[in-house]
């Protein structure tokens, strides 16, 4: 097993578990939200995990969290030791290939696609997280047909909570 493979498998082992936090959400022509999330990353096998997204939005001005998104998937190791990150939504489904770093005990994860399906307006998206202790952080961002390059969409901290 190489060096690489094994900081990744190292990676999914310190991702276990459930995450919850609150962010923020923009982009071009869309209304600035506030969110809060809750990730569930679950150990398949030594090599996948399976994962789940369940987020609720409010938008400026209003008091009330509504269902907005939810997503599940799973991130895997490759024998290079990249991650592929298989995510399914409704009406579109993503696979991106990421890399691990680490800097001691902080882990970063960079995942860009390589292929989005169902949805014609997406052209690209990637995913950032940092991992540090028991606090996760996520970075998202899209390049879409209206949006002439890749921006910032949604940015969040979570704590570990199980």
């Amino acid at each position: 097993m190489s060096n690489q493979s094994a900081v990744s498998i190292q990676v999914l082992d310190l991702l276990q578990g459930a995450w919850k936090g609150e962010g923020r959400g923009y982009f071009p022509g869309v209304t600035s939200f506030d969110y809060r999330e809750t990730l569930i990353f679950t150990r398949h096998d030594a090599k996948v995990s399976a994962y789940e997204q369940r987020t609720q939005k409010r938008y400026d001005g209003t008091t009330e969290w509504l269902e907005s998104h939810w997503e599940s998937g799973f991130i895997r190791v490759l024998e290079n030791g990249d991650l592929e990150f298989t995510i399914a939504q409704i009406g579109r489904t993503e696979v991106l290939i990421g890399t691990v770093e680490s800097q001691g005990a902080v882990f970063r994860i960079h995942f860009v696609s390589k292929t989005i399906t169902n949805d014609p307006r997406m052209i690209s998206s990637a995913r950032a997280f940092e991992l540090e202790g028991d606090t996760l952080r996520y970075e998202m961002e899209m390049h879409t047909t209206k949006v002439e390059q890749s921006t910032p969409h949604v940015k969040i901290a979570l704590e570990r909570v199980k």
